[in-house]
């Protein structure tokens, strides 16, 4: 947004955004157009490059079919926070560039939607550069490129990510068919703020699909199928520190997606958390096949080491509610690998189903918390190194594993099943879940009912928002409180993303504010506890469940996620 339009007296914006909207116009641009024409629907421009530097705040252009080559785009104006500046093809994915370039650098307020980019060849089809804000690209298609990538942000690398923000990616295909030379990254994000990535579909053999590269706070990325991937589907911190340099990212969540091999493509890493502290992984589903290789990779990697580097260290992570099967394919990959050194990392109530190997340790620095998890089916339990510096709690392990802990348990956790292999699938473009991941509900008399552990209990009695626990690091207010402006989203940061919590017989809660120093959580509703009252995710039976899912005879939900509105169980 620029400052010349927030600077402006209240008594006069109205009329401004008034004049806005009344000088908004809709032009158009054809293949059979004229760039010497008014762009009008019966004269249109012939070039979109004319079109967009014709454009003024609310202004649409709107572009008619067809192929207009290696077009590189640039914006004479911005839009407003009032009357953004829309770009669209008239029928999404039939606008096509070949090594085509939209340049957003210096551009506020802009929506391009509906463009087909194919083989782009020259760092990326679209570029963001600082300053750069209110950004979304929608219903784009990323075809192809020849060692190039389909988005790059790239912020402020001095430091200053308040220059670059506000940013939405929404329904584009990312895809990578190419073996010439591969479309590195789908989406690059480096050096910004506030990136809500969601229902995207990425397919083939990028080497990077959806990453926060470079120091990039608040991200949510949800709802996207992966369908392939030659190294890593979504990155978390990718790139470490050095001595001079910080890219550290922060508050960041992964949630609902889908991660799997595609016909003809392998899916190695389908998460790396590395250089990252407050980061959120949790209810994506994971499958891999027997018969794919699953590259040096892992369902979920932790952390990293590289020489001249600093190593990874996330720290703060919760992972929970997420759903893996059979990651591994002909390699040894374990469901969770720990490469470096990690602090404060909890793994709760996930299920790990036939994954090949369930975890491993390269760095007896990867201190692991592991509560009410079932890793079943697995070939060995522990793949390189060992666990001793890990916490083992209330975890289901089958077969049996010597060196459990005196709550784990080691019986058939009765899923629903059918484990049936997955059947590869070519390109087949779609922004649904996965409804395999049902195969991991546990049925009626599984062992895993009401056999988990509190995750923390209250501190003394009380009553109100405002609860007492003895740790509170396993929760999270959801990291948007603090992201401005909001409502610009059409979800993500303008929605709860706090833990669904319940604490003794009162729930389901949302957590609003999570005091991590004085270890004080502030939930939606006001309510009364005990002392020593059990808290964990939203549970309906006497405990919470082992596993993702917590059984109920009216239907089981993965954990923490129930509809229920009343806050008394």
């Amino acid at each position: 947004m620029s400052a010349r339009v927030l600077s402006l007296p209240l008594l006069i914006a109205p009329a401004f955004f008034a004049a806005s909207f009344a000088s908004a116009e809709t032009f158009y641009v054809s293949l059979k157009g004229d760039d010497n024409g008014p762009g009008t629907r019966s004269k249109p421009w012939r070039t979109i490059k004319h079109g967009c530097s014709r454009l003024k705040a609310g202004d649409t252009l709107v572009i008619k079919s067809g192929n207009y080559g290696s077009e590189r785009v640039t914006f004479a104006n911005s839009g407003t926070r009032k009357a953004p500046i829309l770009v669209k093809a008239k029928e999404p994915g039939k606008v096509i560039l070949n090594d085509g370039h939209f340049d957003l650098t210096g551009r506020h307020h802009l929506v391009i939607e509906g463009i087909k980019f194919v083989r782009h060849k020259r760092g990326s089809a679209i570029s963001i550069g600082d300053p750069a804000s209110y950004i979304k690209v929608k219903k784009c298609v990323f075809l192809d490129g020849v060692g190039a990538n389909g988005i790059v942000i790239w912020g402020h690398s001095g430091g200053n990510l308040a220059l670059t923000h506000h940013f939405e990616f929404c329904e584009n295909q990312f895809i990578d068919t190419n073996e010439a030379g591969d479309q590195d990254y789908g989406l690059s994000m480096n050096y910004g703020m506030y990136a809500y990535v969601h229902h995207n579909y990425v397919f083939g053999r990028h080497h990077q699909a959806i990453s926060f590269k470079r120091k990039f706070w608040y991200g949510i990325v949800e709802d996207n199928v992966f369908e392939g991937f030659l190294y890593t589907a979504h990155y978390q911190g990718q790139n470490l520190n050095t001595g001079r340099e910080d890219n550290r990212s922060r508050y960041l969540i992964a949630q609902r997606n889908v991660f799997r091999p595609a016909r003809g493509y392998r899916a190695k890493t389908p998460i790396w958390c590395a250089n990252v502290e407050h980061a959120v992984i949790r209810y994506n589903y994971m499958e891999g096949l027997e018969s794919i290789d699953g590259g040096w990779g892992a369902g979920i990697h932790l952390s990293d080491a590289e020489k001249g580097y600093v190593p990874g260290n996330p720290a703060h992570v919760l992972i929970y509610g997420n759903v893996m099967r059979r990651i591994g394919g002909t390699t040894n990959n374990p469901a969770i690998r720990v490469l470096a050194k990690c602090t404060d990392v909890r793994v709760f109530h996930n299920t790990f189903a036939y994954c090949t190997r369930s975890l491993g340790f390269e760095s007896r620095q990867g201190l692991l918390h592991l509560v009410n998890n079932i890793f079943f089916g697995y070939k060995r339990m522990i793949y390189e190194g060992d666990a001793r510096n890990s916490v083992f709690s209330h975890n289901c392990i089958v077969p049996d594993w010597k060196e459990k802990s005196p709550t784990d348990f080691s019986k058939d956790p009765l899923f629903v099943g059918p484990f049936e292999p997955m059947v590869l699938k070519g390109l087949n473009p779609h922004f649904k879940p996965d409804p395999r991941a049902d195969a991991c509900r546990i049925k009626k008399g599984s062992p895993c009912i009401d056999a988990g552990a509190f995750l923390t209990r209250t501190v003394g009695a009380g009553s109100g928002k405002e609860v007492k626990v003895k740790d509170a690091g396993w929760f999270t207010a959801g990291f948007n409180q603090k992201v401005p402006d909001a409502e610009w989203f059409s979800g993500g940061f303008n929605e709860p993303q706090g833990s669904v919590i319940r604490i003794g017989n009162s729930g389901p809660l949302r957590v609003t504010k999570v005091d991590y120093e004085n270890n004080v959580i502030t939930v939606d509703k006001a309510v009364k506890w005990a002392d020593g009252d059990g808290v964990g995710l939203y549970w309906s039976g006497k405990r919470p469940d082992v596993g993702a899912y917590e059984y109920d005879e009216k239907g089981s939900f993965l954990i923490g996620t129930s509809g229920i509105e009343t806050s008394e169980h």
